[in-house]
């Protein structure tokens, strides 16, 4: 887990650049060079008691320091004076060169260690041509491959008039070139004419004639790019014949699959060797699909397996699926091992896992993309790889949700406690046999995930990064004692008001809680229900850290939350999700802090959506309104989503049973008003249902804008309750 750390570690230091301003570039770009030699070393590293201290040692000094950054980058955020943020500031400098200097050194002995570093710079070449010796007599020094001989040049004599690609792929010394030579002596000659000038004239010489070429030990996928366009495609059967080492650039360039025979037998063994078991062959396969066509690579598989046959057939699965995971890619590791979270048989929603994910650390931040597109990437590889399973597909084809095998579990939750990476507490059998090391553990700075009401107290004052609550408890009161907490998940364990020791937990980035107010004086009155059933203390705003902020109430979605406006100057605050919003003040000042960050929002009610109130969130990408029949009655302003350039989906509901809106679009000036549906694109409207009748009467009216004035980015529009469209008389 020490890859992991250390992208942690950058994420913070990524984290408190944007939150201070301050120039830790070069402790980022540092950190970023040792992490690549721990990728490398770590998917190459077998059991190794000295390599297994030193990684130790760089989780903790990553973790310490992470703490250390988050607590004086927050000081720095909060300082009152100069010399406050001077000295934080002063501060977060000392502790990362102190970190650096500690990781880079235990780096060199890990790598001294794994004496792993010849093998750690791939070898680099484009484009060679062909061999200077004599390929006109390759008969004399090929022996054997008569069938592939025979197989390869039937390819190339035979098949369309289309132009196509044959390749030959496998390791360095099978032969590829030898074969290549000796069927280009057989069917062509090649030209005296020096590279350059062909360079020149290939295109025009090649063209209207049916030809052969042969490109030999081609290295990437760039260098086929640089050349394939002076090879014109006549309709004539014409023929290129490439080798290469690398299987990436076969399939890139082949008109078919790549030729190596040698795997059949190899893939026979294998299977032989998963004992028939279905997991074992699924997941197996799922490995081998990932490493490509290497030969070397399938027969190290091979062998492997030899190693952990048993007559046990779970215990022989059990080996199969831990060969797989120690396969695994570095940054593939910490997500499989994050599903021992979550309980045996449990579906877990996607949407929460990409959030969980995203606040966690461990993912890799790449150019380009955001961190939840990076985590939706690292679910589609552990699919591919059939380490977990879809339970559910969206409409428009994503997964919703997922799951893991019993068996793939097991192995996950014994990885995870060995790494210490997450700890679950699963009641008296594990109170009786190692309650002890559980408890020791719990210090550590790992995740936790709680079954029961009565093991909440085994962790309290634990150094938990993460404290996660499988199932609701009858929790009337929760101490909250964890200092370094990140993610704080209660589940649907109820508070009866909101807990101030939350506010105190000042290295938050996830919060997720639940309530159950004592709504009993108000029952069969909703207008008797004060205006703040859930008062959100102001001081919320101190947790500048928070990415996801999530507020439930267990029962209905009816009473509402009062949302400080204070919420709007928590600059890292990626997604807010509740069940009514309201703000203390319905315009934001001129001096708000825009939120680059949020991009996810829901609910919002309906009075809020004015353009004044949208400038302040230019990257929000997810939007639900929610309101009762009276919220959606039209004012001056409302539904301007103009300022939302990037808004993908959007949905509006109307609460309460018998509640109901009427759907109409407006028109330009001087046209007359539109059909809403007729601005619909591909997945708009997807999953809404119109009533039929006609709408009751003294119905409101919710106005849409004109289509043009919708973002362009829009995918998804959805109504739910009781929407009628507005009739076309």
């Amino acid at each position: 887990m020490a890859y992991a750390a250390v992208t942690s570690l950058m994420r913070t230091i990524h984290q408190s650049m944007e939150l201070t301003g301050c120039d830790l570039q070069p402790f980022y770009e540092k950190l970023e060079s040792l992490r690549a030699i721990l990728e490398k070393s770590c998917n190459i590293m077998v059991d190794h008691e000295e390599l297994t201290i030193l990684e130790v040692e760089i989780v903790e000094v990553a973790y310490t320091t992470e703490d250390m950054v988050d607590s004086e980058s927050r000081n720095v955020f909060l300082a009152q004076n100069l010399e406050e943020r001077s000295r934080a500031m002063w501060e977060i400098f000392f502790v990362l060169e102190q970190a650096l200097e500690c990781i880079a050194s235990t780096v060199k002995q890990w790598m001294a260690a794994s004496d792993s570093m010849k093998d750690l710079k791939p070898q680099t070449s484009s484009l060679v041509s062909l061999p200077e010796h004599d390929v006109e007599q390759p008969e004399n020094i090929m022996v054997g491959r008569e069938n592939e001989f025979e197989m390869m040049l039937d390819q190339l004599v035979r098949g369309g008039r289309e132009l196509e690609v044959v390749s030959i792929v496998g390791m360095g010394g099978i032969g590829k070139t030898t074969l290549a030579a000796k069927l280009y002596s057989l069917l062509s000659s090649i030209s005296d004419e020096p590279e350059n000038q062909l360079a020149d004239r290939l295109q025009k010489h090649l063209k209207g004639r049916r030809y052969l070429v042969v490109i030999d030990d081609i290295w990437t996928t760039e260098a086929w790019d640089d050349i394939k366009l002076c090879f014109p495609d006549c309709i004539n059967g014409s023929r290129i014949l490439l080798t290469t080492r690398n299987v990436e650039v076969a399939e890139y360039a082949s008109s078919e699959g790549s030729y190596s025979p040698e795997f059949e037998n190899i893939g026979k063994q294998i299977a032989l060797k998963c004992g028939g078991l279905p997991l074992a062959i699924t997941v197996t396969a799922g490995l081998l699909s990932k490493m490509g066509q290497r030969l070397d690579e399938w027969q190290r598989i091979a062998e492997n397996l030899s190693s952990v046959v048993s007559t046990d057939p779970e215990a022989q699965c059990m080996r199969v699926l831990a060969l797989s995971y120690h396969h695994l890619p570095s940054h593939l590791k910490p997500c499989f091992l994050y599903f021992a979270i979550f309980a045996e048989d449990e579906g877990i929603f996607v949407n929460k896992l990409v959030e969980l994910w995203a606040v966690e650390g461990f993912l890799n931040e790449e150019e380009g993309k955001s961190i939840e597109e990076v985590a939706e990437t690292c679910i589609n590889e552990l699919v591919d790889r059939s380490l977990i399973s879809i339970h559910k597909l969206s409409f428009d084809g994503e997964i919703q949700s997922c799951g893991m095998h019993d068996v793939t579990r097991e192995l996950c939750l014994r990885e995870a406690r060995n790494m210490n990476f997450v700890n679950v507490i699963r009641g008296k059998s594990d109170q009786n046999s190692c309650a002890q090391s559980m408890q020791c553990s719990f210090k550590k700075r790992s995740r936790i995930s709680i079954y029961k009401e009565e093991e909440l107290a085994w962790c309290r004052n634990s150094e938990a990064h993460s404290i996660i609550m499988s199932r609701g408890f009858n929790c009337i009161t929760l101490e909250l004692s964890f200092k370094l907490v990140r993610v704080l998940d209660l589940g649907w364990t109820p508070c009866p008001i909101f807990p101030s020791g939350v506010l105190s937990l000042i290295h938050l980035r996830y919060l997720s809680l639940c309530f159950n107010p004592c709504l009993l004086q108000y029952r069969g009155s909703i207008e008797a229900v004060p205006s703040s059933i859930i008062d959100i203390p102001l001081s919320i705003s101190c947790l500048c850290y928070l990415q996801t902020f999530k507020l439930y109430l267990p029962f209905t979605d009816s009473y509402p939350f009062i949302l400080p406006s204070e919420i709007l100057t928590m600059p890292q605050l990626r997604k807010l999700r509740m069940g009514w919003n309201y703000l203390r003040s319905h315009e934001p000042t001129e001096n708000r802090l825009v939120l680059k960050s949020l991009q996810c929002l829901n609910q919002l009610n309906p009075r809020n959506c004015t353009g004044s109130f949208f400038r302040l969130f230019p990257n929000l990408k997810k939007l639900k309104v929610l309101g009762v029949q009276e919220d959606f009655r039209n004012h001056k302003d409302l539904y301007d989503f103009r300022y939302l350039y990037q808004l993908e989906k959007l949905a509006f509901r109307v609460y309460y049973p018998g509640a109901a809106c009427v759907l109409e679009s407006t028109a330009p000036s001087g046209s007359t008003p539109q059909d809403p549906l007729r601005f619909q694109t591909k997945l708009l409207y997807k999953k809404t249902k119109f009533g039929k009748a006609a709408p009751p009467a003294d119905v409101p009216t919710l106005l849409l804008p004109p289509p043009d004035a919708f973002p362009q980015n829009l995918k998804s529009l959805t109504f739910s309750g009781e929407f009628f469209l507005a009739s076309k008389d």
